[in-house]
């Protein structure tokens, strides 16, 4: 196998991916003026804004209603600051807590009119509530829909004044797959603009569009790429002094800020509050009053209370995990795995279920107990669709709902019942454990020699980021034996070494390291990933070790 220079592996590397070599020097070097589109293409657009400035003229009240994830959070948080500095003084946010449910529900449409609002924006939700639509409309309230969920035939609130969501029926906006955040920054800038004001200062908000377009795993091309690279510049040097309290508290520099960060630190604690049922901090939301914090002070509180929250989270999900895993023992050739214990909250089940379905490469379902029902989270590998798998079941369940990977249900049936059916339909599949796992499995973007594993590539993949779905972090293929190998970390969970092909040799780090024993001389099949990394202020290139095989 010939060296290649960085160069021309990173031009393969997009080709195969489906970017076309003409097309390559606009994907790497996004323009934002150039490759962002008019927020008036988007459905809806002329009426929501026409309503707004009434609104704003005659002092109405206006209630943002938002989900209460990483993305309907900071969505509302956006409206809710662009709207006040556009003098739309008569304004509040509203996030339900996880026990009240997702999205609009006839208790959240009761407790909305109690504040009298003449206009609902629904944030990140409201596309198929019809009947809560309906009842807003009903009681003389004008529903303002800002969503990017799927516009399922029969259930679209029609009676919606407007509805701004790319999946619309008839929408001819070129990019279909803008998270919430993204929509609710198109509609501010239309309504900035209807008003006669600077759009430019806008531009500033966008670390909360970057924030939520990494976190809400919308695909990052197109659209979404843009605005995901430029959010991430300026979270770099954010002006909103909850993220920078919400960087201080995850310990992350802020200058050099990247999209791992946004996933891994930044996000997760937004999620925290409401994922252990405590989203409230002295009578408020504690990630949207973080959000939309304008006092330094007021801002350290909220993060503090995200970070405690979010430390608990972690400890949760693993000591959730550790029960799951002592289930999943007893039943270990399970085509799929179904844990439930009568004490796990059911704000973490995702997490449980992810972690899982990643770690034995087959579709996993986490229950909990939750208001006197057990609900449920199910994720899934390729070739086994959630929903499929859920509808075999379904005279288990009271409701179910989702997509081909990730779906959330409430049972009405016995656990045990449940899992019966499930299996009886894994079974109809014919799936093998090896070949669930192997349907599970990336595809290496390319196969290299520790040479062309340098510094060089590592540097030019940082150039390709932000990754995420749709534009995963490259994954490499290279044989090898290892050289220096040792435990490192908490209880040795991970693995350090070298990895050398008789020529060159790179430093590698397996993190919770889980494949066979790396015995010194010996040769092995890696997947790994690649990146430049310092350490006492010298940079160099550090293989991520993701799979071994034995050769």
């Amino acid at each position: 196998m010939s060296n290649r220079d960085a160069e021309s592996i990173i031009v393969e590397l997009l080709e195969a991916r489906g970017i076309a070599r003409k097309e390559q020097a606009v994907f790497r070097s996004p323009n934002f003026e150039r490759d962002t589109h008019s927020p008036w293409g988007l459905p809806g657009m002329d009426v929501a804004v026409g309503r707004l400035v009434v609104a704003k003229e005659k002092n109405e009240k206006v209630v943002v209603f938002g989900d209460y994830d990483a993305d309907g959070v900071p969505a509302t948080a956006l409206l809710l600051r662009v709207f006040r500095r556009l003098g739309i003084e008569n304004i509040e946010g509203v996030i339900p807590t996880r026990e009240q449910g997702y999205g609009l529900t006839l208790p959240v449409v009761e407790a909305l009119l109690t504040l009298k609002p003449a206009i609902v924006i629904a944030v990140d939700n409201g596309t198929v509530a019809k009947e809560e639509v309906a009842a807003l409309v009903k009681a003389g309230v004008d529903v303002i829909v800002v969503d990017h969920h799927e516009a399922q035939e029969g259930k679209i609130a029609e009676s919606a004044l407007a509805i701004i969501n790319p999946k619309m029926p008839g929408s001819t906006y070129p990019f279909a797959e803008l998270c919430a955040c993204g929509l609710a920054w198109k509609l501010a800038c239309a309504l900035t603009e209807k008003l006669g004001e600077d759009v430019a200062p806008l531009k500033w908000e966008l670390d909360l569009v970057g924030l939520s377009t990494i976190a809400d795993m919308v695909p990052l091309v197109g659209e979404n790429r843009v605005l995901a690279c430029f959010g991430l510049k300026v979270l770099q040097k954010s002006r909103n002094v909850g993220l920078q309290a919400l960087m201080n508290v995850a310990q992350v520099k802020a200058g050099s800020l990247s999209a791992g960060d946004v996933c891994f630190k930044l996000a997760p604690r937004i999620n925290a509050p409401s994922r252990m049922h405590g989203e409230i901090l002295d009578g408020s939301n504690a990630a949207l009053s973080l959000l939309t914090a304008t006092d330094k002070a007021e801002a350290a509180k909220c993060a503090e209370y995200l970070h405690e929250q979010n430390t608990e989270r972690q400890q949760l999900v693993e000591r959730h995990i550790e029960e799951a895993e002592a289930q999943i023992q007893k039943r270990p050739h399970a085509q799929v795995l179904v844990a439930y214990h009568d004490s796990w909250s059911s704000g973490v089940i995702g997490l449980v279920a992810s972690r899982l379905m990643d770690r034995y490469r087959r579709p996993a379902i986490a229950l909990a107990p939750e208001g006197g029902v057990v609900k449920g989270s199910v994720r899934s590998v390729d070739g086994v669709h959630a929903l499929e798998l859920l509808d075999a079941a379904a005279g288990e369940l009271e409701r179910f709902g989702g997509h081909a990977k990730a779906a959330g249900l409430t049972l009405s049936g016995s656990v045990e019942s449940f899992r019966d059916a499930l299996e009886a339909y894994m079974n109809e599949l014919g799936l093998t454990l090896e070949e669930l796992a192997a349907k599970s499995e990336r595809v290496p973007d390319a196969e290299l020699g520790m040479e062309e594993l340098g510094l060089e590539l590592a540097q030019k993949l940082e150039e390709l980021q932000p990754f995420g779905i749709g534009f995963p972090a490259p994954l490499f293929l290279t044989e090898c034996e290892v050289r220096n190998v040792r435990r490192v970390g908490a209880e040795g969970k991970h693995v350090s070494c070298f990895l050398f092909d008789g020529k060159t040799q790179r430093k590698a780090i397996g993190f919770s390291y889980r494949g066979p024993e790396l015995v010194e001389g010996k040769k092995y099949r890696f997947r790994i990933g690649l990146q430049a990394e310092e350490w006492q202020q010298m940079v160099s290139p550090v293989c991520h070790i993701r799979k071994v095989e034995v050769v």
